[in-house]
């Protein structure tokens, strides 16, 4: 039993990159939280690094979503900037915790 999508060798390729880009956007709307939670504790060094990571992963988002295509390079490129902003925002995070357990 075959479905169209076992026809479509395309459509594999399309699915990874719209996963990668759920994720990247997974982690903006994390770096958002991290800048407002960063922000109500009087962190403001803290809120406008979360805060630039949101926008700068937003942007990486929307500029290499038109460049993949099976067979290309970019989404090396985007699975390298999945991990920076993954360890980016552990990172965010961390600060956050260690302040709000340290007072």
């Amino acid at each position: 039993m075959h479905s169209d999508l076992d026809a479509d060798g395309g459509a594999q390729p399309q699915r990874t990159m719209l996963a990668w880009n759920r994720t990247l956007l997974a982690a903006v709307l994390g770096c958002a939280t991290v800048a407002f939670a960063a922000q109500r504790q009087q962190m403001v060094v803290t809120a406008a690094v979360a805060a630039c990571a949101a926008i700068a992963v937003l942007v990486l988002v929307l500029r290499d979503m038109p460049a993949w295509h099976e067979g290309g390079s970019a989404h090396y490129r985007l699975m390298r900037h999945v991990a920076g902003a993954v360890v980016l925002l552990a990172g965010l995070g961390v600060v956050i915790a260690v302040r709000g357990i340290l007072g």
